[in-house]
């Protein structure tokens, strides 16, 4: 069964030149990064799952197969990382399934220039089929506090383009896309 998945990436990993610009119809290697709502909880399931939910979210139910140098890899029927201690309740160790609801994000750089040289740390980088991409064109404004723009989540809008480059897309502050792929069947490595 193929598994089909839809990914955030910034603009900001592109133009940092971690990758060259996606385009609808390639074919790319990437490792996920995942961030949750809320801290992942311990689950009285322990069987791996993933469910689409709005938003470009899922709940999940995976297992903690790794958790050392302050990175957490998790299996929900694919292997995703976090390097963010708040993604995880606390007391939570390897073997234990953990539950929430999480977003999947292209690895800006982390696990393919660092991470994957932590010992024993799974391989993570997976090849993807690129079959459609949005571009978040939600309007942004002032957050409440005036220090920062926000995306207007009452105006949430997204337009579809055949890529990430600057020639397919208007002008914003950061352009989000979000990648509509397919994981391949190939085993994940190390490098991309």
């Amino acid at each position: 069964m193929t598994l089909n998945l839809e990914i955030y990436l910034s603009s900001w990993i592109i133009e940092d030149g971690n990758y060259a610009d996606f385009c609808v119809g390639e074919r790319r290697k990437f490792a996920l990064e995942f961030w949750a709502s809320s801290p992942l909880t311990k689950s009285s399931e322990n069987v791996p799952f993933l469910r689409k939910q709005s938003g470009h979210s899922y709940d999940v139910t995976g297992r903690l197969i790794f958790a050392s140098g302050g990175v957490w890899v998790i299996d929900c029927g694919v292997l995703a990382y976090s390097d963010r201690e708040s993604e995880i309740e606390g007391g939570r160790k390897v073997g234990d399934f953990v539950r929430g609801n999480l977003r999947f994000g292209v690895d800006p750089f982390f696990y393919f220039e660092q991470h994957h040289k932590i010992p024993n740390i799974p391989p993570l980088i997976y090849d993807w089929q690129v079959n459609s991409i949005e571009q978040d064109t939600t309007p942004y404004i002032l957050s409440d506090d005036g220090r920062m723009y926000t995306r207007d989540e009452s105006k949430r809008s997204h337009q579809t383009v055949r890529g990430t480059s600057k020639d397919f897309i208007t002008l914003d502050r950061a352009p989000e896309f979000v990648l509509y792929c397919s994981k391949l069947g190939t085993e994940p490595s190390y490098k991309l």
